[in-house]
């Protein structure tokens, strides 16, 4: 869905709606005209007339004596009250002020009265530090509030009243889930609001309606974390009841649109959205913000089904209501042309886009829009983006006469949309506004790439060439850096000194943003800051390049950098359609792939890798379209694949130029039986790739194998239900973990950590400055915020200050010197903003982190499969061949001495390597070693046969 009430917004409401049921029962503690001010002050607020009411109430806080302990109540309620105030009306420091104060008087209530009432404060405290950007001591505050409600519970002896705090102590869970939510950590998010959901149905009565709106919450939840069939159960349930719920209505129906569009039911989704369209209309005032809104998403879901007059007649009606000569929100005015010029373009209706482009450009005038400060000023500025695409674009396609003249104006042009997206990162607040800017650079980006192909294809000119690898390549590292910076958690390893300034610096940046309407004060706060890392560059030139530093490197200093006897693949998406460019000492050449039907291919492929007859059509298919048009510009034995998008789930090697007719013969008729493949991210670590470094240490492996013990260990630790870890309790064990961990530290004379003393703190600790670091845990790629990739720990709850799981942006401040870091039980996340996203996460935190290479799996592999490889892989790397023939000889055994379904691509194919492909130097082991362990594997693997068997 392209826009939608953002969940948050929702889980505020809710909040505030149950603040306002539970606090209907006052004490009546007051003067006679205090009393009847401040039921007046009530009323007032009921009605939203905020400044009458905040008006009365000031006044009575000006007569209060803090220190009467006859007037506590009074001052209690009227700091409250002032504090909500403030809230709704967006003052949110004022309204932690106050409702600080209120805690205070909130002490001297009944036992269960005080934590109730510390609870709801709490919890109003802790949206006010969300909404304003303080999300840590947001999450801090509302674990407090919970903490209080269930005091409160357990001190309540009226049944009537254990309820209402119950409903207040469930609404808070969920807006900690969307907390949680608005930082990106899905799961995090689903778990709580999952827990407050299945709390609810044990102790609410099962008619009550907060089940009915806890469904609605957790399909748009799932519908976000693109859980489309879990959206789609608690949509149903939702609605069920919806007719109970009339103000949900029209938004619950958007959201069960948007379920639809996503799943490809295109046919529902359009019954949906009528539905939508007619709930909004009974309304005696239709035309609200989210009717408008509405109007939008459904404009433009018309334009994508092939409906044009309907998405006009929609476009054009929030169009002509915003216009009316009363209509006075310019901003509202300015959102509604800009979606009609985006619908036309979509319609291929060039001109009216170029007309409505140009009209919503317009706003920007200076006297057009009113702006009341300079972060307005720059907020305005940053919506430019997309009606400067629409205007560029149309002009392109109208243009019969592509010279190289107006392609080279049409690249200044996008140079303009470029500059305000840079001013955009500024302001960058929140997940949904990053989104948003990643999605308008994704196009903008896509579209400078397709004017440079162009002009390449005209003229020829290899500057070209360079521009279209130079703004992809950036694009990658501009993505990642603009989550890190939008967490602003990673700490990059470096001295606390410099994070501290660079914060600082930060800070002034957004205190003039909000305090200042000067644009010159802007300038100069980023000219401090400017000049500060001018410094940095010469001091820590790493982190330097890493998070700030302009990125490009000419395709012919790159070629020089190219290892002997090794070609680079890299595939690459130009307006959705397929290049690639290919490289090795001698060539360097670009073509375009049909990539028209390979996406599904792709799709069906990860799905149907156990099935012969299935799978070999699919190979053989993609094997045409991905690698058959330039096979003969690979002459090389090694081949370094860099993908995009999609190409991140393929396996290269299982690619066959012929039909198989069993698996077994991939050992022959495969790219595997071919060339060493090995894989990257960015074409820009080709030149690093030659640095290499000798650890003294060569071996330390982590296995927490994840066995019943300590899942049960860790159960009985967490007192508290709301932070038990459930994705932990249902990891998979991993035996065969711990016994390569065991065996493969004797061999190569190093250490390894085991069950409870795998922790993320002694990972930390101690895997540094070795040749190689086991990894034998679970992991997690995620695509959809990739910055939460993650590796998972044994549990250690007497460390607050771990969770048992290193994220990506963790692993930057760690530090992981290696020549290879194995990573094999990594799972991959559901294609997100860019399917490969988690995976280039995880690759370049550590690569920032010091590990020169990774040894990763593409999807979920079978752990006995992987073991085997790896102990073949370990036999290899120990006889000094490259990494990359390492694994390909390990793969080709595998095949070789594998029967029935395990010999699968499912089974094996998903191990890839990632980074520099060198040997690594380790001394060698004596003879019998090596049969000692492969004696010992076998026998474990005989062992664990014959108990499957039983």
């Amino acid at each position: 869905m392209s826009k939608i009430l953002p969940s948050n917004a929702l889980l505020v409401f809710l909040c505030f709606l149950f603040y306002g049921k539970i606090n209907a029962q006052e004490s009546n503690q007051l003067s006679y005209n205090d009393s009847i001010n401040f039921n007046k002050a009530k009323v007032f607020y009921s009605k939203r007339v905020y400044p009458k009411a905040e008006e009365i109430l000031l006044t009575l806080k000006n007569k209060i004596n803090e220190k009467d302990s006859t007037q506590f109540d009074l001052a209690f309620k009227t700091l409250k009250y002032l504090g909500l105030i403030n809230a709704y009306t967006q003052r949110l420091d004022s309204s932690i002020y106050y409702l600080e104060k209120a805690l205070l008087f909130a002490n001297q209530k009944k036992l269960s009265d005080k934590f109730h009432e510390k609870g709801n404060l709490k919890n109003s405290i802790s949206l006010n530090l969300f909404n304003s950007g303080k999300t840590k001591a947001s999450i801090d505050k509302m674990n407090f509030a919970i903490a209080d409600l269930e005091k409160a519970i357990s001190h309540e002896t009226d049944a009537d009243n254990v309820l209402l705090i119950r409903k207040r102590l469930y609404a808070c869970i969920e807006n900690l889930g969307g907390f949680y939510r608005g930082i990106g950590d899905n799961q995090r998010s689903l778990d709580l609001m999952n827990y407050a959901y299945q709390q609810k149905q044990k102790f609410l009565p099962k008619n009550d309606l907060s089940l009915a709106k806890s469904d609605l919450i957790l399909a748009h939840v799932h519908l976000i974390a693109m859980n489309y069939d879990k959206a789609d159960m608690h949509s149903d349930n939702g609605l069920a009841r919806i007719d109970e719920l009339p103000s949900w209505k029209s938004y619950a129906l958007l959201v069960r649109s948007s379920i639809y569009e996503n799943m490809g039911d295109m046919e529902n989704a359009r019954i949906s959205y009528e539905k939508t369209e007619d709930e909004y209309r009974k309304s005696d005032m239709p035309y609200t913000f989210g009717f408008l809104d509405a109007l939008i998403e459904m404009s433009l879901f018309y334009s994508k089904i092939g409906h044009p007059d309907k998405a006009l007649a929609l476009a054009k009606e929030g169009y002509d209501y915003t216009h009316k000569k009363e209509f006075e929100n310019k901003l509202l005015r300015f959102f509604q042309t800009q979606n009609l010029a985006q619908v036309n373009f979509q319609l291929k209706n060039y001109k009216d886009a170029l007309r409505y482009s140009n009209e919503a450009l317009e706003y920007f005038s200076e006297d057009n829009l009113r702006l009341t400060s300079l972060l307005d000023s720059i907020q305005n500025e940053t919506r430019k983006p997309q009606s400067l695409l629409v205007n560029i674009k149309s002009k392109y396609f109208l243009e019969d006469n592509k010279s190289t003249s107006f392609l080279e104006h049409q690249i200044k042009e996008t140079e303009k949309a470029i500059t305000v997206l840079e001013t955009k990162k500024s302001i960058i607040k929140s997940q949904g506004d990053l989104e948003v800017l990643l999605t308008d650079n994704t196009k903008l980006i896509d579209f400078r790439k397709k004017l440079h192909l162009d002009l390449y294809e005209k003229t020829k000119d290899e500057a070209h060439l360079d521009a279209i690898m130079n703004i992809h390549e950036s694009s990658i590292y501009n993505r990642v850096r603009s989550r890190l910076n939008l967490k602003d958690l990673a700490r990059f390893n470096i001295d606390r000194k410099i994070i501290q300034r660079e914060d600082q610096l930060k800070q002034n940046i957004d205190s003039v943003l909000s305090s200042s309407t000067k644009i010159k004060d802007f300038i100069e706060a980023n000219n401090k800051r400017d000049q500060f890392l001018d410094s940095l560059k010469q001091s820590h030139p790493k982190y330097y390049k890493m998070r700030y530093a302009t990125l490009f490197e000419s395709l012919g200093d790159l070629q020089k950098t190219i290892p002997d006897n090794t070609s680079i693949v890299r595939y690459f998406f130009i307006d959705k359609k397929l290049q690639v460019l290919i490289m090795n000492n001698e060539v360097k050449k670009i073509m375009p792939l049909d990539f028209e039907g390979a996406k599904v291919k792709i799709a069906q492929l990860l799905e149907n890798q156990y099935h012969i007859s299935q799978t070999s059509d699919l190979l053989f298919d993609l094997y045409k379209n991905l690698w058959k048009p330039f096979e003969t510009e690979i002459t090389t034995e090694n081949v370094i694949i860099i993908p995009d998008g999609d190409l991140y789930n393929i396996s290269f090697e299982t690619l066959t130029p012929i039909k198989i007719d069993s698996f077994k013969e991939l050992d022959t008729k495969s790219l595997l039986a071919k060339y060493n493949i090995s894989y990257n991210y960015s074409l820009y670590l080709l030149e690093q790739s030659k640095s290499k470094n000798d650890y003294k240490n060569s071996f330390i492996a982590f296995a927490p194998e994840f066995n019943d013990k300590m899942k049960a260990d860790y159960k009985l630790a967490i007192t508290d239900s709301i932070n038990l870890d459930r994705t932990y309790l249902k990891l998979l064990q991993q035996p065969f973990n711990v016994d390569l961990a065991k065996a493969y530290a004797s061999l190569f004379d190093g250490d390894y950590f085991l069950n409870e003393n795998s922790t993320e703190h002694i990972f930390k600790q101690n895997a540094s400055e070795h040749k190689i670091i086991h990894i034998g845990t679970h992991a997690e790629s995620n695509n959809i915020n990739p910055e939460l990739s993650r590796l998972l720990f044994a549990k250690n709850v007497t460390d607050k200050n771990e969770d048992g799981s290193l994220y990506a942006y963790e692993i930057y401040d760690t530090s992981l010197n290696a020549n290879l870091a194995i990573l094999t039980a990594c799972e991959t996340g559901k294609p997100g903003y860019q399917a490969g996203e988690g995976m280039i996460s995880l690759a370049h935190a550590f690569n920032y982190a010091g590990s020169e290479s990774i040894l990763t799996s593409l999807w979920k592999v079978d752990e006995r499969s992987t073991s085997e490889i790896i102990e073949s892989f370990y036999k290899n790397i120990n006889d000094g061949k490259p990494k990359d023939k390492a694994l390909r000889l390990a793969k080709l055994n595998y095949i070789s001495n594998t029967e029935g379904r395990t010999v699968a691509p499912k089974f094996w194919a998903g191990l890839v390597l990632m980074g520099d492909a060198s040997p690594i130097s380790i001394s060698q082991t004596n003879h019998w070693k090596w049969i000692l362990l492969i004696v010992g594997i076998l026998l474990v693997l005989l062992l664990f046969f014959k108990f499957k068997q039983k």
